[in-house]
């Protein structure tokens, strides 16, 4: 039954994979790379020191560690340049290319080491043992690329036939095509799995900056979209909202609080709805909401408020009647700024007869 359940739930998240578009996936191999790339850097950088130890048994085939001690060492110094490197960048590609850098370092290093070798008989248990370092530095990458640099360790393998002499090299390439295939298959599954908790993660993100009662997002967002006192990813003129309902604590008294979360929920919804995908709606506290307009100057701000503060006056399905106030400001590149600003608007608005758009 087990089995059966976990084949269901294989097949709904490739459904959801396949579904997603290029910008997406682009965002979910980012988070999967983010996950697993400091388990993968400590396991690739303890296999390329531990690497060193295999100078027991050179020694115990040639007699000697000399003839096989700088093949060793290559490891050794690409594990000094893949620290450098991810040290100072981060982004995905380079990432994940220093990973497989690294193993196919360690490859090459375990290659020489066997041209150096009295005796290659052993050689085909060393590449096998390689191949579970690709597994675990597979984590990061997509399945393809990890597939791509099995099938490279297998050419370096042949290739490296035209100056070593295998005992038996069908033994050792067929067992590697076989890990390869397990390998692919087994990354596979792990990109599934982690997208269960791609989803699930992204449900845990969303809910922390939603607000429950109106379904808008709350006040954490803020620090999502302010670096520094400034909105993050503004191309053109960004214009800033602060709505209020009109006299809302007299919608509690008469109606209950029930009705006031309706009427909360009502004005929230509105706002989703008349507002660009790009604009950000937040429930700033109690019946304050802030809306951010991107794209859209001060005057057509203010339009689009003026309509949706007529929209809600004239509004028949709202649960109770109500009016709202609407301070509007000029984004200054300054958010703090910016907010006292449309605070200052707002108050402006409800202390001149409220119901209406005031404009800093």
């Amino acid at each position: 039954m087990n089995l059966i359940h976990g084949a269901k739930t294989l097949i709904e998240l490739r459904k959801d994979y396949c579904s997603m578009n290029p910008e997406e996936k682009k965002d979910f191999y980012e988070a999967k790379c983010r996950y697993y790339q400091n388990y993968v850097a400590v396991i690739t950088i303890a296999s390329a020191l531990l690497s060193m130890l295999y100078l027991i048994p050179d020694y115990l085939i040639n007699g000697s560690i000399i003839p096989t001690l700088l093949p060793r060492l290559f490891a050794f110094i690409a594990a000094a340049v893949f620290l450098i490197v991810t040290g100072r960048c981060q982004k995905r590609s380079v990432l994940v290319f220093m990973d497989h850098f690294l193993v196919h370092a360690i490859a090459l290093s375990c290659i020489c080491t066997v041209f150096r070798l009295e005796d290659n008989t052993y050689a085909g248990e060393g590449f096998i043992i390689i191949y579970l370092v690709f597994m675990l530095t597979g984590f990061a990458s997509k399945p393809l690329e990890s597939l791509f640099s099995c099938i490279l360790f297998i050419l370096e393998v042949i290739i490296s036939t035209t100056v070593i002499t295998y005992s038996d090299l069908e033994c050792i390439i067929v067992p590697m095509c076989l890990c390869t295939i397990g390998i692919f298959i087994s990354h596979m599954f792990l990109m599934l799995f982690y997208l269960d908790h791609y989803r699930i993660m992204q449900r845990l993100e969303l809910a922390m900056v939603t607000d429950p009662l109106t379904q808008v997002y709350n006040r954490h967002l803020l620090e999502r979209i302010i670096t520094q006192n400034a909105l993050k990813d503004i191309n053109g003129p960004v214009a800033v909202a602060m709505l209020d309902i009109d006299y809302f604590k007299q919608v509690n008294d008469e109606h209950g609080h029930y009705t006031g979360d309706l009427t909360l929920l009502y004005i929230g919804q509105k706002l989703s709805n008349e507002t660009h995908d790009d604009d950000f709606v937040i429930r700033f506290g109690g019946e304050e909401f802030i809306i951010i307009l991107k794209n859209c100057d001060v005057n057509n701000a203010c339009a689009r408020m003026e309509q949706f503060r007529r929209d809600i006056e004239a509004a028949t399905d709202i649960p109770v009647p109500v009016t709202v106030s609407i301070g509007v400001s000029r984004y200054t590149g300054d958010f703090s700024k910016t907010i006292q600003n449309v605070d200052n608007a707002l108050y402006k608005a409800k202390n001149t007869g409220r119901n209406k758009v005031v404009v800093y």
